[in-house]
């Protein structure tokens, strides 16, 4: 199977629950989310993200939305995919975590996933990386 390059951005407030279901997939997806993003780029943080080459089983779960600009320039949503929540549900939950299919789509529905790099998905966000220093 192949791999894809995604762009994970959450809201603060799912980002514990999301941490704990990526990381019951495997190793692989333990420390995600860990990068404090906010307007400002000073703390507090409202935003995580976490971004790079994932298998294509687990992307085809995620909700994923693709973006362009327009000839103004401005961002336009040219598709999305719905994702999986009930089989990401199913799949923590198999491995004790202790989630509802609720919260699995609440994360999801607070999600931005792109294929897009990552400062370009936080520039369209209007989001910056919080400095260590203020933190």
């Amino acid at each position: 199977m192949s791999n894809a390059f995604r762009t994970l951005i959450l809201t603060a407030s799912v980002t514990p629950l999301a941490q704990q279901v990526a990381a019951s997939f495997g190793s692989g997806a333990v420390g995600m989310w860990t990068t404090p993003l906010s307007s400002t780029g000073a703390a507090p943080a409202t935003h995580y993200v976490s971004t790079g080459i994932i298998p294509e089983e687990f992307a085809y779960m995620m909700p994923t939305q693709y973006w362009e600009h327009d000839e103004a320039g401005n961002w336009t949503e040219t598709g999305s995919d719905a994702g999986n929540a009930a089989a990401v549900w199913q799949a923590a939950s198999a491995q004790g975590v202790n989630c509802t299919l609720a919260q699995v789509q609440a994360i999801f529905d607070a999600a931005d996933v792109t294929p897009q790099e990552p400062f370009v998905a936080m520039g369209r966000m209007g989001l910056k990386i919080i400095n260590p220093a203020d933190a």
